[in-house]
């Protein structure tokens, strides 16, 4: 079988292990999120969104549930080698945005798991947010060469998601809403204090945020602005996503299809193909992480030897 050839790119390589973490979290969240019932009698599990996996609204891929946690865990461990294995495969970029959209897909699984079973409410998915975008940057973003374009490219798609979810929440309120503001559908409680005083003072809001965050990740240092930058993506992508999901009621085709859109923005704006990367950066890609700090030595001695 020597015509499969595996992926040998780094940042590749160590995105399939964060991807592979977001769906063993949303896995067990899952199994554990399970009424006592459920282990004698697979007919009561339910869904992420609370609802039984026979509810027909939303319906979603844990109907695997229905036959019992034996067929749920065999099913989707066999989906996670698959997706494993599809992102060793694929080439660089398809393989890169392959593994965010399985990152967002099952983030926003896990959070309405911690938000509506575990009643963490918007604290539970911020703060698995953080902590994913975290590990995510650490993993994607080893070269201290690539962090200051990346910033400046993502700080637009992090703005583009933004702005996205504050114009579905005012889409998606009720039609009282515009005349009587208490009427308010919000269950982020900041965002619900200023909705609650009318839609001008909510869109005076949503500008000072936007402008807040814009120059916040401007000015922190770079490996921080990254994780804020992706922390405010996830957050406002899984925000855009609850409504497709909860108020239009799309299932769960919406929130993936738009973490799909989403993902394929993050890597074409952020990752090079190998035949565009700085001659460096192939170097230290070809030869592993360590050849970073290497690379960027050799650069600043033949800077300083051509005396610029």
């Amino acid at each position: 079988m020597s015509f499969i050839r595996l992926t040998d790119d780094p940042i590749v390589k160590r995105l399939r292990w964060i991807m592979a973490g977001a769906m063993l979290f949303s896995i067990v969240n899952t199994l554990a999120g399970q009424p006592g019932t459920f282990w004698s009698d697979p007919g009561s599990a339910i869904r992420g969104d609370g609802l039984s996996i026979h509810n027909p609204t939303n319906h979603s891929f844990e109907f695997f549930l229905g036959y019992g946690w034996q067929a749920y865990l065999a099913a989707t461990l066999a989906y996670l080698a698959a997706a494993f294995l599809l992102v060793s495969l694929l080439p660089r970029k398809a393989a890169l945005v392959s593994a965010f959209s399985f990152v967002f897909g099952h983030y926003f699984g896990a959070s309405n798991w911690l938000a509506v079973r575990w009643h963490l409410g918007a604290q539970g998915f911020i703060v698995y947010g953080i902590v994913l975008s975290t590990i995510l940057v650490l993993a994607a973003f080893p070269a201290v060469e690539d962090t200051s374009t990346a910033i400046r490219r993502l700080r637009w798609v992090m703005l583009a998601t933004i702005a996205l979810d504050f114009t579905i929440t005012l889409l998606g309120q009720p039609d009282s809403y515009w005349l009587h503001p208490e009427t308010v559908n919000e269950a982020n409680q900041l965002f619900r204090g200023f909705m609650v005083r009318g839609w001008t003072a909510y869109l005076l809001f949503d500008l000072f945020y936007l402008l807040g965050t814009f120059v916040l990740v401007s000015m922190l240092p770079r490996m921080t602005a990254l994780i804020s930058i992706f922390a405010f993506i996830f957050g406002h992508v899984l925000g855009l996503s609850t409504w497709l999901f909860y108020r239009w009621r799309l299932g769960m085709e919406a929130p993936v299809a738009y973490g799909i859109v989403v993902s394929i923005a993050i890597v074409w704006l952020t990752f090079p193909s190998a035949e565009e990367r700085p001659e460096h950066l192939i170097w230290s890609y070809r030869d592993g992480d360590r050849r970073v700090t290497r690379s960027s030595s050799l650069r600043r001695l033949q800077c300083w030897l051509c005396g610029r």
